[in-house]
């Protein structure tokens, strides 16, 4: 069941493949946050999942909207989201893209020396913003880990000097610091660690407003998996936030950006067994789906379990889920232990909420499956 309707009903109404939204699923992830965080400001990394029902519905929550990108800033703005609640996180962008932010009179987040020489040029004797890399990295795979030295993101600590320079030469306050170590953490221990550094590094900056620690919220892809203990985590930054406050002298705004969190566990791609081959060794299941629609197994080599919808199979085995896409890489699990489909069962794939439907192309020229919302136990195309 998901959101308690059979995937074989909503196959039946709108074909194979098919992506499909739990909203509740949703809507409770922001209410937990925000029970374990009491007066924390949380900006949803939509590059997660920008689809603009679902951002609709984490407004609703009083979440805010964390952009990368001029297109994301238009779909925020788009479902109503004010200004007030958008930040912007620099990547490597052009002078007219950051200039063209600026004046969206939004949060931005300077990511490097360049930005902020820029930024000073247009924008002289405002507030800013910077993102600090400060030595720390984590995440489930080297490509999603966003700090350490490793890592194209932020300003270096030891270039903190240079910062203050610019900073002096175009009269700018220097009123925020953000930080975002990786992806899809789940130790809480890291966390920590990532938030004292940069409470200590916050020391050295007098006039600060906000911090922002970013995300990387992790959930259990695995079965074996515990889940991220959200309650502790949250017990813990309210304490050093505390502290932090009167080490500081006044209370400044926090801010976390959780993306996957919110929406990973929402989301499952239906697929149709359209194809079984027995060869020596392994056992093929080809299904109507491919890494055209779900890229993350072949990209970062990530585990998503898969169930057989189909109750009336009795007998488990090892099988290798694969695609329709002409590549030998297309392959959705390998060796996987599921209930022995047959031809037309349909397959569920968990956790695709998250870095799904929002990294899908059309290679091979062929199409995205539609993207379906349960709001209410009612079915909605989006």
């Amino acid at each position: 069941m998901i959101g308690g309707i059979l995937p074989k009903k909503i196959i039946q109404k709108y074909d194979s493949p098919l992506y499909v939204y739990d909203s509740e699923m949703i809507q409770e992830k922001c209410r937990i946050l925000k029970k374990n965080f009491p007066k924390i400001n949380f900006f949803y990394a939509c590059k997660a999942n920008t689809n603009p029902e679902i951002l609709r519905l984490i407004k609703k929550q009083g979440v805010g909207i964390e952009t990368v990108s001029p297109g994301e800033i238009s779909v925020a703005k788009k479902v109503g989201v004010p200004v007030s609640k958008i930040t912007f996180t620099c990547g490597s962008i052009s002078e007219e893209e950051l200039i063209w932010v600026a004046k969206q009179k939004i949060r931005i987040h300077l990511d490097s020396l360049r930005q902020v020489e820029i930024f000073g040029k247009h924008f002289p004797g405002e507030e800013i913003s910077v993102r600090l890399n400060q030595g720390i990295g984590a995440g489930h795979h080297s490509h999603v880990i966003t700090g350490g030295q490793e890592s194209k993101f932020g300003i270096n600590l030891a270039d903190v000097g240079k910062l203050e320079k610019l900073a002096k030469k175009y009269n700018l306050r220097i009123i925020g610091l953000h930080q975002h170590i990786g992806s899809n953490i789940l130790d809480v221990s890291i966390f920590m660690k990532a938030v004292n550094v940069l409470c200590n590094t916050a020391m050295n900056f007098p006039d600060l407003k906000h911090l922002d620690f970013g995300g990387g919220f992790g959930i259990p892809y695995k079965p074996e998996e515990k889940k991220f203990d959200i309650e502790l985590l949250g017990k813990k930054v309210m304490a050093r936030i505390s502290a932090f406050t009167k080490e500081y002298g006044h209370s400044l705004e926090i801010s976390f950006e959780p993306g996957r969190y919110l929406v990973a566990e929402s989301g499952s791609l239906l697929v149709t067994v359209n194809d079984i081959k027995h060869n020596l060794t392994k056992i093929f299941i080809g299904v109507d789906s491919g890494f055209n629609h779900l890229i993350r197994p072949v990209m970062y080599d990530s585990y998503h379990e898969i169930i057989n919808t189909n109750k009336n199979r009795k007998r488990k085995g090892k099988v290798t889920v694969v695609g329709n896409i002409c590549e030998s890489g297309d392959i959705f699990a390998k060796d996987r232990r599921i209930y022995f489909p047959e031809y037309g069962d349909i397959l569920l794939i968990k956790n695709v909420g998250a870095y799904g439907y929002v990294m899908s192309s059309n290679y091979n020229s062929r199409h995205r499956p539609r993207e379906i919302l349960i709001l209410n136990k009612k079915l909605k195309v989006v």
